[in-house]
């Protein structure tokens, strides 16, 4: 009984954030922040690494790099978003810049303009404690 209770909370978790993430009203908009304090968050807690498309000043594709949570939380940065694509799917142009986003060899450096999608941009939000500058209630 206590699995299918879980169940059925993840199973309405996920459809909620699916539905509000269509709506346009949620979704992250030119001039939005994602800041990295250093030392603020929980770096066990974010498990995961983003793949973003490295981009020259005028939006050509250059390559690939990777984005850590845990790094960049652990030594701060910023991420702002530049620009909203629609072709050929939703993406986010957006610029870091901080220490470097991952340990490894396919780190961002300090400072990129990346395209990422609308849900790995959200995970990175997520793993920032949100969207903004303020105090987003986590305890250093």
């Amino acid at each position: 009984m206590p699995v299918l209770a879980a169940m059925a909370i993840m199973v309405t978790g996920c459809l909620s954030t699916f539905l509000v993430l269509q709506l346009d009203e949620f979704r992250p908009k030119i001039g939005d922040m994602v800041v990295f304090k250093p030392g603020s968050q929980d770096t066990d807690l974010w498990q995961t690494s983003i793949r973003a498309t490295v981009v020259s000043p005028a939006g050509a594709p250059v390559g690939d790099c990777t984005l850590d949570p845990n790094i960049m939380a652990t030594d701060g940065g910023s991420l702002v978003v530049e620009a909203r694509q629609t072709e050929p799917v939703l993406q986010y142009r957006i610029h870091w810049a901080g220490a470097e986003t991952s340990k490894l060899t396919s780190a961002c450096g300090t400072h990129a303009n990346l395209v990422v999608s609308r849900t790995d941009l959200q995970r990175l939000a997520n793993a920032a404690g949100g969207f903004g500058v303020g105090d987003k209630g986590m305890v250093p």
